[in-house]
């Protein structure tokens, strides 16, 4: 696309741009409206969010998710330390853990995170300082007192470097070691038992459910409020949102399917999707990342960064030419989100002005990764890009590529408008202005080698060369990636820093008229939703995190204190050969019409279950199954168990992995058991019921091993 993740601007539209703005599930409310209106579809399931208003609690129906989840994840090895204390909300978990239950782990939790302060911290004179008070207090008042749980050998590296004055960022890199393997052990474990864990596992459900279609944390249109229209291009526009249940801005960027068949632009759309995934893992300011991607019948949908200060060519046009120090800024940061790319085999090869957009502070990020490529397995070789901006290895068809192309491009945003020579299209010889200093005429010869052996960046050293140039001598690139350096322009607040609405303009709906979206159209998208986890998770700890945890807390001891006389569920599985358990929807009364919320317990041999209040237990014994299916009742997956005397039992879960994961550990629990029962003598008599109910003191006795 050429334009739609290029403008940005203030979410304040004008009169104009509301009547250019089309009906995308937004109609101008308040936050608060829609959100009132949403959680009146969802009575039971709202709570009172910190900004006022009555949100869903996404953790409502999770309280007993614990045994599916703990199974769901460990299949996939999503249950070690690593995995858990990496991520946002796993490391808050297991820290609130530790404060509340582990005294021991205390000293040593507040030790990593002074220092990943420290390695945060911009200048070389603050981490001295810092490094020696984090040596004063963790290591030499231990050392002193004899307590010091930390190797020799961890203790002679950071004395060794504090003697020399080096404070890298990673001076305490191995006391980070030894904290984790100190972690990982007994304190992990008991994390694993603990409610903590629960609440992590209700959270990860939450997460993990965000693209699937029939849970109850469905992502749609409905879950943002749409602002005006910021951009447009090819196949959509891009419009300023604000997502309704934790009130953080976006940038919305909807393909319509229609135009992109109409355009056989299918391959590009998925394309995005894809590179879009690859670069917004890991932390970096430089680049317009996605934290969704969902899709309705006729849109493609992007939830991006949003970039409301316009991008460098708007700024270019208004300014006029930028000084010297200007352009190392801007390259400076450049450079960071190419390396980033790169690192991750991706070769952007649409990098211009009008690709690199401005936020508030007047930091700048690359957007617009319709054209990028992943080259881990095989290079490119496509002609593809906007002319004047391609490298010659681009331009010459059938010639493959890698991330070179980029370091040619790289000079554009170097340029100014007044230097606009074609050499990017005729590839001549043509003398730089005596205007440019010695440095930035060698930096732009290096990067316009038309000979990739001898261009800058590809000599087998890749962004450490172009930051190694004598044009970015005093540069710290540590500061760079921490955005300390000042930009060179603030865009203004409160204006619009890219076209009108009304000059943006929308499509015509008659191009796609005789357009038909087929279902063969809508399986090529089946794949589309995601969810970036980090960035969700840091969204979550910004904003609803605590009110959420706190809300379910009180409900949850509430539920407690309710079933106190009868038992949690949970307790009944204890010292039993449960498989799995936790909450399911089964269709019940008489005419198999309305779904019935109950406790289900899956052992080797059976599967019981009770209601919510109830004392006895009904069992279905796996002698009794003939089949174990999936099926689909109104569109929502459902696990169908056919009974012997054709009568059928059907379950749905309330989130897909619980549904993955039961009709997972069904089959397998109903296999195993008509492999014992072929095994197993036959026994001349009547055949027991189908469904049979205990009351709950016989069945704790029943041993279920056997059949």
């Amino acid at each position: 696309m050429d334009s739609v993740s290029q403008t940005c601007c203030s979410l304040t539209p004008s009169p104009r741009a509301a009547r250019q703005c089309p009906p995308l599930g937004s109609d101008g409310r308040r936050i608060e409206q829609v959100v009132v209106e949403r959680a009146k579809l969802r009575p039971g399931l709202r709570w009172k969010g910190s900004a006022g208003g009555w949100l869903t609690n996404p953790l409502a129906f999770l309280s007993s998710i614990r045994s599916v989840m703990q199974k769901y994840l460990e299949e996939r090895d999503e249950l070690t330390f690593d995995k858990i204390f990496n991520q946002k909300i796993g490391f808050l978990l297991f820290k609130d853990f530790c404060m509340n239950e582990i005294d021991e782990a205390l000293p040593q939790l507040k030790f990593y995170e002074e220092i990943k302060e420290y390695e945060k911290l911009d200048s070389e004179e603050e981490r001295l300082t810092r490094s020696r008070q984090i040596y004063d207090v963790y290591i030499m008042k231990e050392l002193l007192s004899c307590s010091h749980p930390f190797s020799k050998k961890a203790v002679d590296h950071v004395q060794t470097h504090l003697a020399k004055k080096q404070v890298p960022p990673n001076l305490f890199q191995p006391y980070i070691v030894e904290i984790c393997d100190s972690l990982r052990g007994k304190i992990f474990q008991k994390f694993i038992e603990s409610d903590k864990f629960t609440r992590f596992c209700q959270w990860k459900n939450v997460e993990l459910n965000i693209h699937v279609g029939f849970s109850l944390h469905l992502l749609t249109m409905n879950d943002f409020s749409v602002h005006r229209i910021i951009g447009r291009g090819g196949f959509g526009e891009v419009y300023g949102c604000r997502k309704a249940d934790t009130g953080k801005m976006y940038a919305m960027k909807c393909l319509d399917k229609k135009r992109i068949k109409m355009k056989q632009g299918e391959t590009l759309a998925l394309n995005e999707r894809i590179m879009l995934s690859l670069v917004s893992t890991g932390d970096c300011p430089f680049i317009v990342c996605m934290t969704y991607a969902f899709h309705t019948p006729d849109k493609l949908c992007f939830i991006l960064d949003l970039m409301n200060g316009g991008d460098l060519h708007y700024h270019l046009s208004q300014h006029g030419v930028f000084s010297e120090k200007d352009m190392r800024f801007y390259a400076a940061e450049i450079i960071l989100g190419l390396e980033h790319m790169h690192n991750r085999f991706v070769v952007y090869r649409d990098l211009k002005p009008a690709n690199i957009l401005l936020d508030e502070h007047g930091h700048v990020r690359i957007s617009d990764l319709g054209l990028a490529c992943d080259f881990s397995k095989k290079k490119p070789h496509a002609s593809v890009g906007t002319h004047g901006y391609m490298a010659p290895e681009v331009l010459q068809k059938g010639t493959a590529y890698d991330s070179s192309a980029d370091w040619f491009s790289l000079e554009r945003p170097l340029q100014q408008p007044a230097h606009e020579f074609f050499i990017f299209l005729s590839l001549l010889n043509v003398e730089l202005p005596d205007s440019f200093s010695p440095e930035l005429k060698s930096l732009l010869e290096g990067l316009l080698q038309r000979d990739v052996a001898k261009r800058l960046g590809c000599l087998g050293q890749g962004a450490s060369e172009v930051k190694e140039h004598v044009f970015f001598k005093g540069i710290d690139w540590q500061q760079v990636y921490l955005q300390k350096y000042p930009p060179p322009l603030i865009p203004p607040r409160g204006e619009v820093n890219a076209a009108d609405a009304f000059d943006i303009g929308s499509f015509d709906e008659e191009d796609t008229k005789g357009i038909k979206l087929l279902d063969s159209d809508q399986e090529l998208y089946k794949n589309f939703p995601l969810v970036i986890s980090e960035r969700w998770q840091q969204e979550v700890a910004e904003t609803v995190y605590d009110a959420v945890n706190s809300d379910t807390d009180k409900n949850e001891a509430r539920k407690r204190a309710k079933n106190k006389q009868q038992g949690h569920e949970e307790d009944y599985a204890l010292g039993k050969d449960c498989i799995m358990h936790g909450y399911m929807l089964k269709l019940g009364n008489p005419f198999l019409t309305q779904w019935q919320r109950r406790y289900f317990y899956l052992f080797p041999n059976r599967v019981e279950w009770r209601g919510e209040g109830e004392s006895r237990q009904n069992l279905l014994t796996m002698e009794q199954i003939v089949t174990v299916e999936e099926t689909q009742i109104k569109d929502k997956k459902c696990i169908l168990l056919r009974i012997k005397g054709g009568k059928q039992f059907v379950l749905q879960c309330e989130s897909d992995p619980e549904f993955v994961q039961w009709k997972k550990e069904l089959t397998e629990a109903f296999t195993e058991a008509q492999k014992l029962l072929r095994r197993a003598p036959k026994v001349i008599g009547k055949g027991r019921a189908n469904v049979v109910e205990l009351s709950k003191p016989p069945l704790a006795h029943r041993n279920s091993n056997g059949l």
